[in-house]
């Protein structure tokens, strides 16, 4: 190739070389800024990863308990629940407020007494409103749970005693309508074994009819206490309880007045068979208890027992139920709602144990989901025997205070659920009574009420 030809070439290799080098730059830029964009996406993607980890951290979880919602970064489960309750109460007859604002049927005042001429009273209250915590906690051997509950049905602990007298109820409703929290319910549960404060396993709490008043029909077992329970549960048997709880000695002495000088050496022993059915459920139990006085210069002690059972029956295709329980026993008063149960002879330093029948009957109707009815009857008797001599002898057999020979309460009305955690009720009450000595007593009351729940 000549020099000529050379140089006549050299511009075209120039702007090639320039071209590919310039190709190569733009690739180079295209690649930087692909990287560049690709860092952006893989900021943002983390920054999203991180936002939804947090708020799946923060997330309610529902928990393993109805209701309930898990702790987040736990396995313990938590479920806040309670009511706030007013009940309105009307007592046609036969004040008997001042001794519990619900009804009270064992010392109904007696007919032609100044508090049986009482009529007409009205008033307002909120110490039913209830409030309460569950947890559960998953472990290898099942679940641990515990429950701590409590209402504000304490007596009030202020006024002037001087000027109310024991009556402290009035001092409070002229001020601001205080009373005190009090446990209710206090114990954890582990394996079928329960340690703590919660209903006697005596009690059949599951079974029982619905009232609106607090106390609920006489002849039933209504009392909570602290005890040490296990329940073996089998699928084609049942569940086999047994239990030791709180023994607490509680007599009358000759002048009416009770010792409540509680020195059992043993916890009371209650035994139970609960068993489901398509039809309903039965539940059978059994509770003996030693009852003993001593007051420093006489001892006295003797030993009770109580025998009860519940048939619980679905009717009208499982929509509504009927409820019947029987109770019957020597010295088992503290466990009825209500009897005293036992007297205290210091004489003959003898205890004398009280031997009395509850029964109590109760049916739901359910007009729909939103209404129901409730119709319950409680009865109470109580039989001739050494209590009941000590009573006569000592002049104990008569009077507002005086023992009982037998206390009966029906209660009817109905409940209304406008909305899911809402119930307005009314429900009339008739209670009587009848003394050793044949005198009576007898109340007429409407009780409105209305609840709203928490949970």
């Amino acid at each position: 190739m000549t020099l000529h030809r050379i140089l006549a070439t050299l511009p075209a290799a120039a702007l090639l070389l320039a071209g590919g080098a310039a190709s190569a730059q733009t690739a180079e830029e295209k690649l930087a800024a692909e990287v560049t964009k690709l860092r952006q996406e893989v900021e943002q993607l983390k920054g999203r990863a991180d936002e939804a980890d947090v708020r799946a951290r923060d997330a309610v979880v529902l928990g393993d308990i109805p209701g309930s919602f898990r702790l987040p970064g736990t396995d313990l489960s938590l479920r806040l629940y309670g009511f706030v309750e007013l009940d309105w109460v009307h007592a046609f007859r036969g004040d008997n407020s001042d001794i519990d604002y619900s009804t009270f049927a064992p010392y109904l005042p007696i007919n032609g007494s100044p508090q049986a001429r009482k009529t007409n009273r009205d008033y307002l209250d909120v110490r039913a409103s209830r409030l309460g915590l569950e947890t559960a906690y998953p472990t290898r051997f099942g679940v641990l749970q515990t429950k701590i509950e409590g209402d504000f049905n304490n007596e009030p602990r202020t006024g002037n005693a001087a000027v109310y007298g024991s009556d402290r109820n009035v001092f409070t409703q002229q001020q601001t309508n205080s009373y005190g929290f009090r446990v209710r319910h206090a114990y954890g549960a582990f394996a079928g074994l329960l340690v703590g404060q919660t209903w006697s396993t005596f009690m059949d709490v599951d079974n029982s009819p619905e009232t609106l008043d607090y106390n609920g029909p006489i002849g039933s077992t209504f009392i909570r206490q602290p005890q040490i329970r296990y329940t073996y549960g089998t699928p084609d048997y049942g569940s086999f309880t047994v239990a030791l709880e709180n023994s607490s000695s509680y007599a009358l002495d000759e002048t009416g007045a009770a010792l409540a000088s509680s020195h059992s050496r043993l916890p009371d022993l209650v035994v139970r068979w609960d068993k489901g059915f398509g039809w309903g459920s039965m539940s059978i139990r059994g509770v003996t208890q030693e009852t003993r006085v001593d007051d420093g210069a006489s001892v006295g002690q003797a030993r009770g027992w109580g025998a009860g059972g519940t048939v619980f029956v679905k009717t009208r295709g499982n929509q509504d139920f009927l409820s019947v329980a029987v109770t019957y026993g020597d010295g088992i008063g503290r466990y009825f709602n209500y009897v005293e149960g036992a007297a205290f002879d210091s004489a003959g330093r003898k205890v004398l144990l009280e031997r009395a029948l509850g029964i109590v009957a109760g049916y739901q109707y359910k007009v729909s989901p939103e209404l129901r009815f409730n119709l319950v009857y409680g009865f109470q008797q109580n039989f001739d025997n050494g209590y009941t001599d000590f009573a006569r002898a000592n002049g104990l057999d008569s009077g507002r205070f005086g023992v009982n020979r037998m206390v009966q309460q029906g209660h009817f009305g109905p409940i209304f659920t406008p909305v899911k955690g809402v119930d307005i009720g009314v429900e009339g009450i008739w209670a009587d009574r009848k003394t050793l000595a044949a005198e009576h007593g007898e109340d007429i009351r409407l009780n409105f009420m209305a609840k709203y729940y928490i949970n």
